[in-house]
């Protein structure tokens, strides 16, 4: 590690040499750190898998792709929840060029993960998975994928940032503290690993926002995961039902304490366990089973919550908090998270698909309106995505004629049908835009597509 240390030093040192300056005793270390990277990458490459998906979306057919972890030698298989989501056919490429079928053992929406298995009579490379929890800010690390279906492509990069949290366009909200790297994570490159220079597995590779922007799940949640899925297919997380926000500085002036730390409780649903044991609007949380909780942005609010769902659904825990300006402990049985409807009601036409507006939606994304169709995915390529229609996007217009929901929005398209252009009203944040499709200029939903796009 200190030679690499000292390449780092090289390197910013021989960016003002002349090549001609550079001494050949000097080039040793940055061979040295090539041999390291070559050795790595040709020690995973072996256990990292290309993913083929057929998906089917109501009477449509979609291609995708992605990668995949051998992480048993039984054919047990890390990837992510939306590379096989709606998969109605799942093929697994080994790099000895075999090809398997593989079934999903479970999936878990709200880490991104899945477990499939396939069965190969032949020898499986099985990865070696690390601890998460160890990498620091800075360490070095690479990323090993299939982008754009080029198998077991590596990239090279660091880790650039620790626990983030991202707030996407899906109905069920992420729960991970994601790992971010600038090693490329592409399209296709879903579901491979992220390995430090030990040649330890550290992350499942999840979405990637263009160069430098990477976001991985951390290995310790997949392995926490993968026993659950193998165990029973599912799994089932905490709650207590409440809305929570950021307790900022200003609040805790309001509150009457400068030094006041806490998460503030917005809203408590009606007959869930926070309401029955007498958690209020308003009330501070403070503490959880005798460990401090407090948030000042929205990121810091993933903790307690992983706290809450990562608790045993029936046991009890006890939790501290100030109401108006005294504390007061109350214990508070953990619920089942209420899942989402699998089969939820959607269109999927024209290289686009469209939900109703939830109420869940509605409060996780702070959308401007109730009514219209909330834009789940638009198909680069298609005619939603050639009239930019962006994830996030809400539908309040078709030809003139308002939305209000799912119904109306089916009906309105129907009743154009035979047009080759439809007007569209979208309201995306607080802008109201114009997005024009070109029916005439489909090329059809059957491109591949990464699962990851649309994330």
């Amino acid at each position: 590690m200190r030679k690499l240390l000292i390449g780092v030093i090289l390197v910013v040192f021989y960016c003002g040499t002349a090549a001609a300056d550079v001494k050949k005793d000097d080039l040793q270390v940055f061979e040295d750190l090539q041999k390291v990277i070559i050795a790595l990458s040709d020690s995973i490459k072996p256990s990292v898998v290309h993913i083929d998906v057929v998906q089917k979306i109501q009477s449509q057919k979609f291609e995708t792709l992605g990668s995949g972890l051998i992480i048993d030698e039984e054919g047990y298989i890390l990837t992510n929840e939306h590379v096989v989501d709606k998969a109605q056919s799942i093929s697994v490429t080994l790099p000895s060029k075999l090809e398997y079928p593989a079934e999903v053992i479970g999936t878990d929406k709200q880490t991104d993960l899945a477990l499939i298995k396939i069965n190969a009579p032949e020898k499986l490379d099985v990865a070696r998975l690390g601890d998460s929890d160890s990498c620091k800010v800075g360490e070095w690390v690479i990323a090993v994928g299939n982008p754009y279906g080029f198998d077991r492509t590596v990239s090279f990069g660091i880790i650039s940032g620790k626990g983030r949290v991202l707030n996407l366009p899906i109905e069920t909200p992420l729960i991970n503290d994601f790992i971010q790297t600038d090693a490329v994570i592409d399209p296709g490159s879903s579901g491979g690993p992220l390995v430090n220079l030990r040649g330890e597995v550290i992350g499942i590779n999840s979405i990637g926002y263009g160069r430098g922007q990477g976001f991985t799940i951390p290995i310790n949640i997949a392995k926490e995961v993968r026993g659950k899925l193998e165990a029973t297919g599912t799994i089932d997380r905490g709650w207590i039902g409440i809305i929570t926000q950021p307790l900022s500085r200003e609040y805790a002036k309001y509150f009457g304490d400068d030094d006041l730390e806490g998460i503030l409780v917005a809203e408590v649903f009606e007959d869930s366990p926070a309401e029955k044991a007498g958690l209020r609007s308003k009330d501070i949380i403070i503490s959880f089973e005798g460990e401090k909780v407090s948030a000042e942005k929205e990121d810091d609010l993933n903790s307690f919550s992983q706290m809450v769902s990562s608790s045993e659904v029936g046991s009890v825990k006890s939790l501290e908090l100030i109401r108006d300006s005294r504390k007061k402990r109350l214990k508070v049985e953990i619920g089942l998270q209420p899942k989402v409807e699998a089969e939820e009601k959607e269109f999927n036409e024209l290289g686009l698909t469209v939900k109703e507006v939830t109420e869940s939606m509605y409060r996780q994304y702070s959308l401007g309106t109730k009514e219209g169709v909330f834009v789940q995915y638009a198909e680069v390529g298609g005619v939603a995505g050639k009239a930019n229609i962006e994830m996030g996007d809400i539908i309040i217009e078709v030809e003139g004629e308002r939305v209000k929901g799912l119904e109306d929005f089916t009906v309105e398209i129907k009743a154009n049908e035979d047009k080759d252009f439809v007007l569209l009203r979208l309201l995306r944040g607080k802008n109201r835009l114009f997005a024009l499709l070109d029916k005439k200029g489909d090329n059809g939903p059957n491109g591949k597509q990464d699962g990851s796009v649309g994330r």
